[in-house]
């Protein structure tokens, strides 16, 4: 019987945790987010086997950026190197890897990505059969700090149309920043809650920005006569209240 090829499935994930696992991977890598600077320009990624087999990674390096969506945009980039670039590790083994940026700092943070690619394992002789087979691919942000470190953010103009709130944050500064939870309320005209929703907080890059398209829909979106929408970047909060006199299921 002729042998065939394994059948692969990849999980691409990406982290924000200080030590974290992927869903179905038997590895953790610490720290799962780097910040690189002009005095500090190389860290140390500490991988970790913790499955009952052997793993191969890759690791590999691109340029980030994002679009207004939040989509993450990967490029080419021979800023940042990594070595070693393909490893293996035994059950329990637990290794490094060094993570340098090669370009110097600029006016604005550059971003970056490492990803670590868990590779299929090497075929035992004479095996046969399909297996499926979980590969993970897990992204370490890598940040640039820029020559001198601002912190902005601004909102941009919000509107209800057609039983959705649309608005953007600008990042204005020259770093990136995370909001937190972005909280909007559908309030009535005597001031009850009709509407409740809220929006996880994501990156920002510096010189970027993030466009919301936020579903209202609700039973009792004819009730509402005004939006308040609130978040915080850092210290700073942030609020708007929008009047919706006619509702928000209008077109």
């Amino acid at each position: 019987m002729a042998m065939t090829r394994p059948l692969l499935v990849t999980a691409l994930v990406s982290l924000a945790l200080p030590a974290a696992r992927a869903d179905g991977a038997q590895f953790t890598i610490n720290p799962t987010r780097l910040t690189l600077s002009a005095r500090s320009t190389s860290a140390l990624l500490t991988i970790q086997n913790d499955g009952p087999t052997p793993i191969r990674l890759q690791v590999t390096t691109h340029a980030w950026a994002q679009s207004a969506a939040g989509q993450m945009e990967l490029g080419a980039t021979e800023d940042v190197v990594v070595f070693p670039t393909l490893l293996t590790l035994q059950p329990g083994e637990r290794r490094k890897v060094r993570v340098a940026v090669m370009a110097p700092p600029g006016d604005v943070e550059r971003t970056y990505r490492v990803f670590l690619e868990e590779l299929p394992p090497v075929a035992a002789p004479g095996s046969q059969g399909v297996a499926v087979q979980m590969l993970t691919r897990v992204g370490i942000p890598v940040f640039l700090q820029p020559a001198k470190v601002t912190n902005r953010a601004v909102l941009g103009p919000a509107t209800v149309e057609g039983g959705a709130l649309k608005f953007r944050i600008d990042n204005v500064g020259t770093t990136h920043f995370v909001p937190d939870t972005i909280h909007v309320l559908g309030l009535s005209a005597t001031g009850e809650t009709v509407v409740d929703k809220s929006v996880d907080g994501w990156y920002i890059l510096a010189g970027g920005r993030r466009e919301y398209d936020l579903q209202l829909g609700s039973a009792d979106c004819g009730r509402v006569r005004s939006i308040l929408l609130q978040f915080r970047v850092g210290e700073t909060a942030f609020e708007r209240r929008l009047a919706t006199p006619a509702g928000t299921c209008t077109p």
